[in-house]
Formats: structure tokens, C-alpha cells, sequence
């Protein structure tokens, strides 16, 4: 059947103006067509909706009498009708179904929309929710979405290692308890602990508590710890003890959510008391109350990779009991409780081939006013320095970088959970200005190579040498080469 086209009629579309769908028949308006040209505009309408992520929208072309050559199309934007759910996950049900509840009725509904708030679900402690989309039996355009969730009660994690410093210990252990998605808001309760050995040396308890604010995924965790540490060597002669307390509350909004690629906003309010006693008289007292805003970012791409990045902004309060400017207890000269400070931290992890990744790390810290010691920039320890102690040296600003080839090891037989082994090199740049305004710098690198198991399904271990090259480890005042460990259990 040919006829002259002279109007297309699209009816039921609400998500595109009427200029946009229009560039799809232009070109046949006015000349004679086929049945069979009108059904690929309907075709090409449906096409546009699905690369749009408008997967459950279907367009059809119902039974009419041509007349005067116009052609209707009907478009029926899909929605989700209803829901069902399936597995018992207790009260945190009400949680998921808060964040489902958010899709009902969206006309149309995109694929995207769905994977963000199934994800969001998916982001509370222990559950794991998965869904599928069918066919309403009753409503035209409409789809069930059910939905199936499971819950583990609790995470726990036992851990041992020698990366103590040594003032601290030769070693510590480190556990976490994680009660999962207890209340109807996804509560949850995670309790830690850190113990050195000699027990007496450093010592360490915290609780954090984290739940869903709202069903677009905002959440809200508060946290709160305390720390004491009584260090040994040659500061035991001093008597030195350190008690820090600190608490924080902290919003988080996940501005976008996918597979692929997440950003999430965040603003912590951080309270921190820092006092340090020699002799039993006080010798250090830092209040802190700190701002916090930042963003973090991550991707997956098309070239095999994963980037993540984050940046924050760091406002000191002059406001809630925080320490004065020039206090003579202060831990450094001249630091500012209201200060301002720039971080910056970027990972990349590229697979080279089936065995072979690379990880590269950067970090970076600018703060044009002095700081007081604990919002310094440290080097040192497992992420950057991995041959010197945690916070070997520290100032107001700094960068470092590191850089770590992979190999994944095949060994069903003797790791059939997983390993593998690596090469990596580090190191770092700090600087402050000191009370003369004159510019002092420090620096340090490292070399080595470790490898990583998982030794069965619950325990992981690793193992490192690690070489340090530009100056010597203060404990030991050499380079040698240093052997660290550790090992961890969990469930």
C-alpha cells in the first residue's frame, strides 16, 4: 500500500518535545511512501527511546484507515506498575523498599534511574539486592519489578601485623565488628579495636554508626573513638603518654550512581582533642573542630582501567571549645586552629594483560598557614614511605606518589583463592614554614616487592620487603632493608 505522507501523528510521548522526534519523518513528509516506510519511523521512534535508556518503552502503529495521508503512531512509555519482593532481610526491608519506592509511576521510566537506586540498595551494609524486570499481565506499558534481597548479619575482621611503630610495639592486632542493616533505615553499628604489643604501649577502641537518610541515597554516618599510647624506647624514660579523642559526624550524597561511573558529595564535621603529657604534666593540648567538604569520583573506561579521585576542602573552626590561636600547649609553633587547607588524592589501576595490572597514587596537601600536628601531611608507612614507620616525618604541605606493577600468580593448587605478587617504588616531598618564615623541606623514598594471598576463603595474607633510599629510618638510623607482614582473618 502507497500513499502521499502529509502529517505523522505521534501520540503518547511526553519525555521528548515535538522538534525532536521530528527529524525521523522530515525527509517523507510531503511524498509518497510505503506502509512499510511508516512502520520504520515507528522503529526509529522505539530505537531512540531504547539508546536512551528507555529500554521498557514500546511503540506501536495501531490498527487506521489512512486518511488524507496522515499515519498515527502510538507510543507507550513504559513504567514500573508494581513491585514484589522476595527473601527475609528483617527491618531493613523498609530501607529498600524506600529506595525501590522512588521508581513507581516514573513515566518513563530509564534503565538508569533503576540501576542507581538498586545500587544505592545495594551499598548498605551486608545486603545484597538484585532484580529483574517483567511484563505487567494487566497494565499496558507497565512492568513488575521484583526484587530479591539477602542480608548478612555481621561482618567481622581479625587482623595482625608488624607495621607498629616502634616506639609503639614490635607489632599490633586490629579487629571490626559490623552489625549489617539492623533497623528500618539500614542502621548499622561497626565496632573496632587496635592493641599493641606490649599491650600497655598503644591502645585503641572505636564505633561508628551509619544510616539511610533519604530514598535518594543521602546517608548519614557518626562515628567516635579514643586512642592512648604510652611510647617506649627513649621517650620512655620521659614518661610520655598521648590520649586522642575524636568524634564526627559526616553526610553523604551519591550525585551520580552507576556500574560504570559514581560521584558522591560529602561534608564531615570533625571534632578532635589531642593531649600529650610528659612526666605527668601536660605538654601538649590541641582542640580541633574541622569542616570537611569534598567530592569523590571513580570510572571505569574502555581501556580496561579504573580512575578514582578525591578532593576535599579543610576549614578549622574557631568555634566549639577549639584551641586558641598561640596557645603555649599547642603541638607546633604558630599552628592555627582556623586554618585552611587543600587535599587531593588520585589512583589509577590499569590491566596491561590477563596477568599484569599497574596501580599508579598520587597525593597532595597545600596549606598556606601553619597546622597543628595531626593535620599535617605525613609520610611513611603502607601508602607512601613504605620502607620508613607510619608518620616518620610530617609537615604543612607535601605531594607524593606511587607506583606498583602486579602479576597475578596461577597456582590452583597451592592458591586456589588468589594471589599476587608485585614491585613497587614510592615516595613523597613536605614542606612548612617555620616561625622565621623561611621555607623547610624534607623528603623520602622507598623500593621493594611483596606478594598478596588470600590463603583460603577467610584468611588473606601479605608479605614485603621494602628497601628505603633517600635518608634513614629514624628507629633504626640505617637503610636496610625491612621485612613487614600480615595477616587477617575474616567473616
Amino acid at each position: 500500500l502507497n500513499f502521499t505522507l502529509s502529517d505523522m501523528r505521534i501520540e503518547g510521548v511526553t519525555r521528548y518535545g515535538a522538534d525532536t522526534l521530528r527529524p525521523l519523518y522530515q525527509g517523507l513528509l510531503g511524498k509518497t511512501i510505503t506502509v512499510a516506510d511508516a512502520f520504520k519511523v515507528a522503529n526509529d521512534i522505539e530505537l531512540r527511546y531504547r539508546n536512551d535508556g528507555y529500554v521498557t518503552t514500546r511503540v506501536i502503529v495501531p490498527e487506521q484507515t489512512i486518511d488524507d495521508g496522515r499515519f498515527r503512531i502510538l507510543v507507550v512509555e513504559g513504567y514500573i506498575a508494581e513491585v514484589k519482593y522476595d527473601g527475609d532481610i528483617g527491618p531493613a526491608q523498609a530501607a529498600v523498599e524506600k529506595l525501590v519506592r522512588r521508581l513507581r509511576g516514573v513515566r518513563p521510566i530509564n534503565l538508569a534511574e533503576v540501576e542507581r537506586q538498586l545500587l544505592l540498595a545495594n551499598d548498605l551494609n551486608g545486603l545484597t539486592v538484585r532484580a529483574s524486570l517483567e511484563a505487567s499481565p494487566t497494565e499496558m506499558g507497565g512492568s513488575v519489578l521484583v526484587v530479591r534481597s539477602e542480608r548478612k548479619p555481621v561482618d567481622a575482621r581479625l587482623g595482625f601485623d608488624n607495621r607498629a611503630s616502634p616506639y609503639l610495639g614490635w607489632s599490633e592486632m586490629t579487629s571490626q565488628v559490623t552489625i549489617n542493616s539492623f533497623g528500618g533505615r539500614a542502621d548499622s553499628l561497626t565496632l573496632t579495636g587496635r592493641l599493641g604489643f606490649p599491650a600497655y604501649r598503644s591502645k585503641a577502641i572505636g564505633a561508628n554508626y551509619d544510616m539511610l537518610v533519604s530514598d535518594s541515597g543521602m546517608t548519614l554516618g557518626l562515628a567516635a573513638s579514643y586512642a592512648k599510647s604510652e611510647p617506649g624506647r627513649d621517650l620512655a624514660l620521659l614518661n610520655v603518654a598521648s590520649d586522642v579523642q575524636a568524634y564526627s559526624a559526616t553526610l553523604t550524597y551519591p550525585l551520580i550512581r552507576s556500574r560504570l561511573e559514581n560521584l558522591r558529595a560529602f561534608g564531615m564535621l570533625d571534632v578532635r582533642n589531642v593531649a600529650t603529657d610528659i612526666t605527668d604534666a601536660p605538654f601538649t593540648r590541641d582542640r580541633l573542630r574541622v569542616l570537611r567538604l569534598g567530592l569523590s569520583y571513580d570510572r571505569t573506561d574502555s581501556w580496561n582501567g579504573i580512575t578514582a579521585v578525591r578532593g576535599t576542602v579543610h576549614q578549622g573552626l574557631d568555634a566549639m571549645g577549639s584551641s586558641r590561636e598561640g596557645s603555649d600547649l599547642a603541638s607546633r609553633a604558630k599552628g592555627r586552629p582556623d586554618f585552611l587547607k587543600f587535599t587531593a588524592e588520585l589512583t589509577r589501576l590499569q590491566q596491561l594483560s590477563e596477568r599484569f595490572s599497574l596501580v599508579a597514587t598520587f597525593a597532595g596537601q597545600y596549606s598556606a598557614s601553619p597546622l597543628l600536628a595531626s593535620e599535617e601531611f605525613a609520610l611513611g608507612g603502607p601508602n607512601f614511605g613504605r620502607g620508613y614507620d607510619d608518620g616518620e616525618m610530617s609537615a604543612d604541605s607535601g605531594v607524593a606518589a606511587a607506583l606498583e606493577l602486579r602479576y597475578a600468580v596461577s597456582s590452583d593448587r597451592f592458591l586456589p583463592q588468589g594471589a599476587h605478587v608485585y614491585t613497587f617504588v614510592d615516595g613523597g616531598h613536605i614542606w612548612s614554614r617555620a616561625a622565621s618564615a623561611q621555607l623547610t623541606r624534607a623528603k623520602l623514598s622507598s623500593y621493594g616487592a611483596g606478594m598478596r594471598a588470600n590463603l583460603s576463603k577467610n584468611l588473606y595474607a601479605t608479605v614485603e620487603v621494602a628497601k628505603p633510599m633517600c635518608s634513614d629510618v629514624l628507629a633504626q638510623g640505617n637503610k636496610n632493608p625491612r621485612v613487614f607482614f600480615s595477616l587477617s582473618a575474616q567473616y
